[in-house]
């Protein structure tokens, strides 16, 4: 569940995570007040023109579709306001290799802070820390997260990043990883709900 193939390259790897980062940044800066999904994946489409290819779908949520999963339909016709959140959850491949990123901004207040990527943070360093298997990370996200009077939802729930395409080795979710998880082998997706579901809040990255 944890194998690369022969072509491989862990500095690749890193570049093309670190490409995707540049990309989802330069394309959440471009979001302005009165667009919709379907207009913000125009720009997304325009500025990854260099994209090899992508893994999976692209999902942009804005205001209260952050409630949506990844399979989730998106309520249609949506438009931004000022102060209104949205998310991006891109997987572009870069020499050969896949990379996988989600943020969530708020629009007009750049201070923002995602509570699931400070959740993140906080499971990182639980695995950095203890070894925890991916069953035990996610179970520790749940607890932390009703302390937090949120919401996880398990419906996104990790998997393998690689040399593309992953799927070859593995396509089971983290959160089913019994089994310490190795560095730079898994993505921790994390998707906090607020209690009455109102809005959502997206961090994804891989675990290094």
């Amino acid at each position: 569940m944890e194998t690369i193939g022969h072509s491989f390259n862990p500095n690749l790897f890193e570049k093309a995570r670190l490409e995707a980062w540049e990309l989802i940044n330069k394309v959440a800066s471009k979001v302005e007040i009165g667009m919709s999904e379907g207009d913000l994946l125009k720009v997304l489409e325009y500025d990854s023109q260099h994209v090899e290819r992508w893994w999976h779908p692209t999902k942009i949520r804005f205001h209260q579709n952050t409630i949506c999963s990844f399979r989730d339909t998106s309520t249609p016709n949506i438009k931004l306001e000022k102060d209104n959140l949205f998310f991006l959850d891109i997987g572009p491949v870069f020499y050969d290799h896949e990379a996988d990123v989600g943020q969530t901004f708020k629009l007009g207040d750049p201070s923002f802070k995602n509570p699931a990527q400070e959740l993140f943070s906080e499971l990182k360093q639980y695995w950095m820390n203890e070894g925890l298997s991916g069953k035990a990370l996610y179970e520790l996200a749940c607890e932390i997260a009703e302390r937090k009077n949120l919401i996880f939802n398990l419906k996104m729930a990790g998997h393998r990043l690689s040399e593309f395409p992953h799927a070859l080795h593995h396509k089971g979710p983290l959160k089913d990883w019994s089994e310490t998880i190795s560095s730079k082998r898994w993505v921790l997706e994390v998707h906090l709900l607020e209690k009455d579901q109102s809005l959502g809040y997206f961090f994804e990255d891989l675990l290094i």
